[in-house]
């Protein structure tokens, strides 16, 4: 994502990142992360920008237990 890209997302709307949606509470332009918070769990956290999509893109998830992992 170009540095002017950052510049299209809007504070307080609903985004993806990776699978969940997320609201943007805060971008810090300079390190290129947002503050935002996921819609379904209500959690905060700082999350790079460039994970930041308008659509859900699932084609490029892998499921855990695929890698041997357990979900929670």
């Amino acid at each position: 994502m170009k540095n002017d890209d950052i510049l299209q997302f809007k504070l307080n709307d609903i985004y993806y990142y990776l699978n969940e949606q997320i609201l943007i509470l805060c971008i810090f332009e300079e390190i290129h992360v947002a503050k935002v918070q996921f819609v379904d769990s209500g959690k905060e956290r700082i999350i790079d920008i460039s994970g930041i999509t308008k659509v859900l893109v699932s084609d490029v998830l892998i499921p855990i237990n695929l890698l041997g992992g357990e979900e929670r």
